[in-house]
């Protein structure tokens, strides 16, 4: 088991090779790409990134398609037995995982371990739920006799997983897929793979058959030989806008469904009677959790213009109270930004909306240990006076540019004058109120006086509007997506006129 760091002097963790799983057989991927993994605490390169070669790719489909008919056949029961066997082989490696991800992602090993028993959880979720029915239904038949609906997997699947949340957010989609009846390609983020490899440990002791569960890495240039072959016959992908168009092209071309949970740009409105030190605990946890790289983090700001210095002073003041530090230390509050150039990209960022007139407000101090001097460290900033026509757009950190409102409607349209759709949040201490001005805004998630990363209910969908995504996901939703229905049954009549 891998040991988080404790007390002053950094000192970086031990990191496996990546490797991948093609046909039931481990290798060393075997093209070696440009780019780098780094401690993001230290901005040092700790390995190179690997990608698999085009042999291997092509071994992997060829496994998955031939693997595909004995895995559907297994049924329901079958699948779910396999499931939570996988779920027994991760449990134990949880906190591997969450440090291996810690170390590479930059987020504080407290969150890497909180969504860590997804990792495991999301298989017996799945295995639950087959047994409980979802992949069946049964109607009263015009002659007398049931109608059968019966879901059945797409095919061999394609899982394309962030660097935020690498492990939690592959578990619940290879579960899913699983559990519909597909065989799963599962490619883990570039910067950050080596959780996911438990994920494909658990299915060969599990003793799931070659090409059920197959792992390659590699950056774009895999995913788009992945997902333009034929032989996938479904993806679902969590990442940015951008490769998220690119992916929905290329499905559209192959008729094939796609599940996609992009951008966000979230929205977080005070209420003109809001508590200013609920508003300040709303900010820092939108802003800290996952170092503000998540796709629910904060992006707009709304404070009513009469209470905005008042605010801003709590805000502020709750801020200053955050420790930023190592991602390993159980004491950290913040951790790093995952990569150098991911930092190079939201400095950039901060620096254009600085030149169209905006102020940038933090009081985070950065960490003072001398091993920690080169990280990628950005304090969670707040910037104001930048026209709402300037901020649309997602940056992906914790940055949040604030807006003064004049009254609720005008709070509404700032909160709606964005293309994307995935979260909104409210507060304020009149919950029905609150409510109402929830019940107006657009987006597919909207909580109030919450700002959790988890979902407002196990069994709700996770929707996603406008450029923020396409399909649903959530506990049911995501296996349903894998799998299309058969309808079959007796009419017992012949011919138009019968």
């Amino acid at each position: 088991m891998t040991t988080p760091h404790h007390g002053p002097g950094y000192q970086p963790i031990e990191l496996p090779a990546p490797r991948d799983l093609i046909d039931g057989n481990w290798s060393e991927p075997g093209d070696t790409r440009s780019e780098s993994i780094e401690d993001p605490n230290t901005a040092t390169v700790v390995q190179r990134q690997r990608a698999t070669t085009a042999a291997g790719i092509e071994t992997a489909l060829a496994a998955a398609e031939r693997a595909q008919a004995a895995w559907q056949d297994l049924g329901p029961q079958g699948r779910a037995e396999a499931l939570v066997a996988m779920a027994d082989h991760i449990e134990p490696r949880t906190a591997d995982v969450a440090a291996w991800e810690s170390a590479t992602s930059g987020a504080v090993i407290s969150i890497t371990s909180m969504l860590g028993f997804i990792t495991h959880a999301a298989f017996r979720l799945a295995a639950a739920q087959i047994e409980g029915g979802v992949l069946s239904a049964r109607f009263d038949g015009p002659a007398g006799s049931p109608v059968e609906v019966e879901r059945f997997g797409w095919g061999p699947a394609l899982c394309l997983v962030p660097w935020n949340a690498p492990a939690p957010m592959a578990a619940h989609k290879v579960a899913s897929a699983l559990a519909a009846g597909c065989t799963v390609i599962v490619k883990p983020p570039e910067r950050a793979p080596h959780g996911t490899s438990v994920i494909a440990d658990a299915a060969q002791a599990a003793g799931l058959p070659p090409g059920v569960v197959q792992l390659v890495h590699g950056g774009p240039e895999v995913g788009g030989v992945l997902v333009n072959d034929d032989r996938i016959r479904a993806v679902s992908f969590t990442g940015g806008t951008d490769g998220g168009r690119a992916i929905a092209t290329a499905c559209a071309q192959g008729l094939k469904p796609a599940q996609l949970e992009l951008g966000g740009h979230s929205p977080l409105l005070a209420m003109p009677d809001a508590d200013p030190a609920q508003v300040a605990e709303a900010v820092v946890g939108l802003l800290t959790t996952l170092n503000g790289q998540w796709c629910r983090a904060l992006g707009r700001l709304l404070l009513p213009a009469e209470r905005q210095e008042e605010l801003l002073e709590a805000i502020l003041s709750a801020l200053a109270q955050v420790r930023l530090g190592a991602s390993l230390d159980p004491g950290s509050q913040m951790g790093p930004i995952v990569h150098s150039s991911h930092l190079a990209l939201l400095q950039a960022r901060l620096d254009q909306l600085a030149d169209r007139g905006g102020e940038v407000l933090t009081s985070t101090a950065l960490p003072t240990d001398p091993a920690l001097a080169s990280g990628n460290w950005l304090a969670p900033t707040l910037i104001t006076g930048v026209d709402p026509s300037h901020t649309g757009t997602e940056i992906f950190g914790p940055v949040a540019s604030v807006h003064p409102y004049r009254d609720l409607d005008h709070a509404i349209a700032l909160a709606n004058g964005t293309e994307y759709g995935l979260e909104a949040y409210v507060v304020g201490p009149d919950p029905v109120a609150a409510l109402a001005v929830g019940r107006r805004l657009r987006a597919g998630g909207i909580k109030i006086n919450g700002v959790s990363p988890m979902g407002l209910h196990l069994m709700a969908p996770r929707p996603a509007w406008g450029i923020s995504g396409l399909m649903d996901e959530g506990t049911t939703e995501t296996i349903q997506f894998f799998g299309g229905n058969r309808v079959l049954g007796i009419e017992g009549s012949l011919g138009l006129g019968a």
